[in-house]
């Protein structure tokens, strides 16, 4: 290889290898924007290929064998190929922070790129059953035909300008460094593209694909520092919340009257009672300032301790069960005790009924895990859950701990008069 070949393989394999890195950062990374990370890890494993493929071809170009010229036409192929493909997997990233940033506002453009990647993809095939665009000849060397040459650069043409005219109407959706990463998606490889119809054998169009794909991922990990900032800065706002809801003065006084009538009429349970209230208490303390989620058993040893306590108060009135059939995953601290506590206080306690239930059950379904919180309490309407300030804060901060915490979601459903179902789902 010549020196020139030297320094542009060179190039193309350092180009790979920091695609390749780029690709597994995303994918470490991709719970806080899972279809965007997706979207653009597809693109940075194009890339990584694309440059394999453009190295290959600079590797081989000029040996003159058999074996060479077969090995420098497909890789030839593939480099066109992958160059038409990154464009659409761009595409869908770049829709996808305009759908995240918009509130859902969802655009069908991608659907054009692909459409015009089928067509390169298409005219490929054609160009290697009737050369027509380009051909390799005995030397393994690249050879462009008269009059079609620039068939394959107007393609990329066409597919990056679409693009440039929706970034640029949706601009206002982007922060400052993702639309420095779309302008440069959209210049670089223009300015390649131009480059190459003047010197064909230059790699300066996969170059500035993967240099511009790479500002994308640059972006991409900027709005992933910017997530964690605003995820810690909730997570310590719901952490004083949670302080703030755990501490209940009327529970411990209404324990304490309990445990004062049990000493004088049932010494015995007023010594379990003790007990219970001491296994509440540390369980509070133990786990009020944790920032990761606790197994689930140390979850219901304390929703255990604090509904017996409830039913020796209310006696016959509230009646538990549980179903626990699965134990091995992990909840947001207090979670489930907030959706036992609102099913006791606002469902059983309306005096509305003779006879609460309350029934706890954890299962598996699917690659999910579930922990059911359900009351034939009072009830109430879904719509007014949002208007009810306070007392609707600990399901807010319940699903909010259960969504950056566990990367899971708290759904409920509630009908007045029926009671009340909590479901917390907790992915693999």
């Amino acid at each position: 290889m010549s020196i020139h070949q030297n320094v542009y393989f060179s190039i193309e394999m350092w180009g790979a290898f920091f695609s390749l890195i780029a690709a597994l950062t995303i994918l470490l990374t991709r719970y806080f924007d899972k279809s965007g990370a997706r979207k653009l890890m597809f693109a940075m494993l194009c890339s990584a290929a694309l440059m394999i493929c453009d190295g290959t071809s600079i590797w081989f170009r000029g040996n003159v064998s058999e074996n060479s010229q077969i090995i420098e036409r497909w890789a030839t192929f593939a480099v066109y190929f992958l160059s038409f493909l990154i464009i659409p997997l761009s595409a869908q990233y770049v829709s996808q922070i305009i759908y995240k940033r918009s509130g859902g506002f969802k655009l069908y453009w991608e659907f054009i790129e692909w459409g015009i990647f089928i067509f390169g993809a298409l005219i490929l095939i054609a160009n290697e059953i009737y050369p027509f665009i380009y051909y390799i000849d005995d030397a393994s060397r690249f050879v462009r035909m008269p009059f079609f040459f620039w068939l394959p650069s107007l393609i990329g043409f066409v597919g990056i300008l679409t693009t440039m005219a929706v970034a640029l109407v949706y601009s206002k959706y982007m922060m400052k460094i993702e639309r420095a990463a779309v302008v440069s998606f959209l210049t670089l490889p223009l300015a390649g593209i131009i480059i190459k119809l003047f010197n064909p054998e230059t790699p300066f169009v996969t170059i500035a694909i993967v240099i511009s794909v790479i500002i994308l991922f640059i972006s991409y990990e900027t709005s992933y520092a910017k997530f964690l900032i605003e995820k810690e800065k909730i997570l310590t706002e719901e952490k004083l919340k949670l302080v703030n809801q755990q501490m209940k003065p009327h529970f411990i006084f209404n324990t304490l009257t309990l445990i004062r009538f049990q000493c004088k009429t049932a010494p015995n349970e007023a010594a379990q009672t003790v007990t219970e209230f001491s296994n509440y208490l540390r369980g509070i303390t133990d786990y009020l300032t944790e920032e990761d989620c606790i197994s689930v058993e140390a979850e219901l040893d304390i929703v255990k301790n604090y509904l017996q306590i409830q039913s020796k108060r209310f006696g016959e009135g509230v009646k538990l069960e549980y179903d626990i059939q699965e134990t091995d995953f992990d909840v947001p601290p207090f979670s489930i005790q907030t959706l036992v506590e609102n099913a006791v206080h606002h469902g059983l306690m309306s005096g509305k009924m003779d006879k609460g239930l309350v029934r706890v059950t954890t299962k598996k379904s699917g690659k999910n895990r579930m922990v059911i919180v359900e009351d034939n309490g009072a009830g109430f309407d879904l719509s007014e859950l949002e208007k009810k300030g306070k007392s609707s804060v600990g399901i807010t901060n319940t699903r909010n701990r259960v969504k950056i915490m566990c990367k899971g979601e708290l759904i409920i459903n509630s009908e007045p008069g029926k009671g009340t179902r909590a479901v917390i789902i907790i992915p693999e």
